[in-house]
């Protein structure tokens, strides 16, 4: 990897340059070379096919959405920012039903809802069509959302040098990395890049591979000793996204270096030769080998916990896409491959099969079908559109060599949130209320009039979430509303808006 006759640019001028167009692309867009801007369908055909078909999206794109994220962003502003807590679960049942259960601020779930207002920020700034409040033009919505994200984003940008934990790429990247390239924050930028090169302070030269977690705890095994262990878990693939981001920004190749490596150690050592998963790899610090393969969150140790897999899919499509290594999308195609087959398992024996059971190894606990995890199918449609865009960029012949058969990645993507949406959507839907008056005006004489929410009884846009349901779990919780299941169905949506598919 080389910069060579690239100059290095600071990050104030690059917050400059971020601001330009009031939402023109910021510069990493240029230097990764994938974003394309808005630009007329070029598959209008394709969907039109696809409703054809059966397949509607359209509630990814509905007010049913933007209310029910105005709904919980608004009791933020009731509290002193930073805040100290931050949606993670709805219940299903019980006395708490429908109402969020909150996390503490530091946890790793705490970026996905400040980036749930940023994917709506991003429509009403680049896609103001795929926004429509008739009572809310685009231009009053993005003010109105842009103070809600960043109340919600100063807890986030307050722990950006973490090196405690892994996730910095889910923490920063849902909320701070979209307003730096949204309105070219300084601030926001400057977080990303610390965040960073926190994670990489947990690079490991004989493991190759970031440290995840520090310790493992569960009623199975307790591993606290971080002199003899050293532990790794699929998800990691997805935080990798990060160090690239900043690493061709600020052109530090060890950045890109580390990444890179990283992403070779999991192909090694957490992937199986059929290209399913582990979850949790402990390996020894000392000799940087493998001491166990096992699972925390999946059913068994063996087994192919589904969100795991996901991970896998959507982390090494971002590795590709930075890489142009041809090693990881042919393993992020192998990898959804076998998520697919696991899926087709259950056509015909139960209903909506792409919407994934938890583990794929899991018995099956009812006659209706298997306990699902939403979550770990709209991150797999999120990781095939990814994979279906980088084969539409490669020659023909080089995307053939990739397949061994040839699944439309787009159509199977589009049809996991179709099911999704189906059996998954809350139907108790928020809307926006039409206002008796205008009451605020902004210097431009515009009225600005505040956003009133009909209220939904379910704050979570999608239910039937399973975040933990391992037997040895402290707490495990499962068909639950999940905080990150909407973050990625609100992200496809805006991916196929960049891509121009609708």
């Amino acid at each position: 990897m080389t910069f060579a006759g690239r100059e290095k640019v600071p990050l104030r001028e690059l917050a400059e340059l971020g601001r330009r167009g009031k939402g023109d692309p910021g510069p990493i867009h240029v230097i990764r070379g994938e974003f394309r801007r808005d630009y007329p369908a070029r598959c209008a055909a394709q969907l039109s096919k696809l409703r054809a078909k059966g397949i509607d999206l359209s509630e990814v794109y509905s007010e049913n959405v933007l209310a029910k994220i105005v709904q919980v962003a608004q009791k933020g502003l009731k509290q002193q920012a930073p805040l100290a807590s931050y949606p993670h679960t709805v219940a299903q049942t019980g006395p708490e039903a429908g109402r969020y259960e909150y996390r503490e601020a530091d946890f790793w779930t705490c970026g996905f809802f400040p980036g749930c207002i940023y994917t709506l920020i991003e429509r009403s700034i680049r896609y103001p069509r795929a926004i429509t409040v008739p009572s809310h033009p685009p231009y009053q919505l993005k003010d109105q959302l842009l103070k809600l994200g960043r109340h919600w984003s100063v807890a986030i940008n307050q722990m950006s040098a973490r090196t405690d934990t892994h996730d910095m790429g889910f923490i920063v990247q849902p909320a701070l990395q979209k307003d730096y390239e949204l309105t070219g924050s300084a601030e926001s930028l400057e977080s990303v890049v610390k965040a960073a090169y926190a994670l990489a302070s947990r690079w490991d030269e004989r493991v190759k591979a970031i440290r995840s977690w520090d310790v493992a705890i569960n009623d199975r095994y307790s591993i606290v000793n971080m002199e003899e262990n050293f532990l790794v878990i699929i998800d990691s693939m997805c935080n990798l996204d990060l160090l690239y981001w900043v690493g061709y920004m600020q052109q530090d190749e060890r950045l890109i270096q580390i990444a890179t490596q990283h992403a070779d150690t999991i192909i090694h050592e957490i992937l199986r030769p059929d290209h399913s998963s582990y979850h949790l790899v402990n390996f020894s610090p000392k000799t940087g080998k493998p001491q166990a393969k096992m699972t925390n969150q999946g059913h068994k140790d063996d087994s192919t916990w589904s969100r795991g897999q996901a991970w896998s899919i959507m982390g090494f499509a971002q590795t590709y896409s930075w890489t142009k290594d041809t090693k990881y999308l042919y393993t992020a195609i192998e990898c959804a491959k076998y998520f697919l087959r696991r899926c087709e398992e259950g056509r015909g024996k139960w209903h909506h099969p792409l919407v994934p059971a938890w583990d794929f190894d899991a018995p099956q606990e009812n006659e209706k079908g298997p306990l699902r995890d939403v979550s770990a199918g709209v991150i797999t449609a999120n990781g095939l559109l990814m994979i279906h865009e980088a084969l539409q960029a490669l020659p023909s012949e080089e995307a053939k060599n990739l397949l061994d058969s040839d699944p439309d990645f787009l159509e199977v993507a589009l049809k996991i949130v179709d099911e999704t949406l189906d059996m998954a959507l809350d139907r108790d839907f928020a809307s926006i209320k039409t206002p008796v008056k205008q009451k605020a005006v902004n210097g431009n004489g515009v009225a600005n009039t505040p956003l009133t929410v009909q209220k939904s009884g379910f704050e979570a846009i999608l239910r039937h979430s399973t975040a933990n349901h391992n037997e040895h779990a402290h707490k495990p919780y499962w068909d639950h509303g999940l905080v990150y299941a909407d973050y990625y169905l609100l992200e496809f949506g805006n991916k196929l808006l960049r891509a121009g598919y609708v």
